[in-house]
Parts: structure tokens; sequence; C-alpha cells
């Protein structure tokens, strides 16, 4: 339980290398996260209106507490792989691409309410 909380830890101060936070955390474990939240409304709250609308990913069905954690989550991992890239060492191109893709993730949390 220590690792874990030292790893979270390393992961919001941008301790963790670029590829990481960007490709485990920012895809791979968001991926994961996102079919949870799915799932959290499907079987929790009986949310049948979400599970129409899961090829589209369509999150403004969802109940006020699945958002309020979506949001929570994706300003975690959005902080996390934005300061791994401040703290990055290599080419500039991958820090802009990162910023840029990170922006445009922050940009569509509005869908979540205005869908």
């Amino acid at each position: 339980m220590i690792n874990m909380k030292r790893l979270i830890k390393r992961f919001w101060l941008g301790e963790i290398a670029l590829w990481r936070s960007y490709w485990l955390v920012g895809e791979l474990l968001n991926a994961l996260f996102i079919l949870a939240i799915f799932n959290f409304e499907i079987y929790l709250f009986g949310n049948n209106q979400v599970s129409s609308s899961l090829l589209f990913l369509n999150f403004s069905n969802f109940s006020l507490l699945s958002k309020l954690i979506l949001i929570i989550w994706t300003v975690f991992i959005t902080v996390g792989i934005w300061r791994a890239a401040e703290n990055y060492k290599g080419t500039i191109i991958w820090i802009v691409a990162t910023f840029l893709f990170l922006s445009y993730r922050i940009f569509t949390l509005r869908l979540i309410f205005f869908g």
C-alpha cells in the first residue's frame, strides 16, 4: 500500500517517465477506468441509456456522481502527464504534442455536461 501511495505521488509530481505516464496511465489505465465508470453506471444506477451509447462514449447521460468522478480522474491524469512532459529531457516535439493532446482532453470535458 505504501508503494502505491508513493507511485501515485510520483505520478502526480511528474517524476514518472513521459512515455509511461502517457501510454500506461493516460491511455491504458484511462480506458480501463472509463469502462469501469460505464459498468458502474449500468449496474449500480441501472442507467440503460448509457449502454446504448457505449460505442460513441456519450457521457451526458451519466449520473452526477459519475461525472464528478470522471472530471476528478481526468484532471488527475492530465496534471500528472503534463508535469511529466515538463520534466522530459528529450525532443521538444513530444512535449508540444503531449501539451496539445492534454489541452484537447481538458477542452472535451465540456461534453460531459453539454453532450
